[in-house]
């Protein structure tokens, strides 16, 4: 019941993000816009958000905190792989 209710809260923020237009990364100092890869990053956050309140509403704290680290991890090799794709 766990992962239902995890899908169920994480698609269901991801969706209201989307009819409603939200846009995390708006709210992140200038030093951190990088330009074109916003709505990667937004997109990143977003997801990172809407997993981490997936595993709360779910109760399985274990599963929000990892699920957070493993997309901040993911959001850490962005500007990587804006770098070696780009470098081609």
């Amino acid at each position: 019941m766990d992962y239902f209710i995890f899908g169920l809260v994480d698609n269901g923020v991801m969706i209201f993000g989307a009819f409603t237009g939200l846009e995390v990364e708006k709210y992140l100092p200038p030093r951190f816009r990088l330009g074109v890869l916003m709505p990667i990053v937004g997109a990143g956050i977003g997801n990172a958000c809407s997993d981490f309140l997936g595993g709360l509403v779910a109760l399985n704290v274990p599963l929000a905190v990892g699920s957070l680290l493993g997309c901040i991890v993911a959001l850490a090799l962005i500007p990587i792989f804006n770098y070696s794709l780009r470098s081609k």
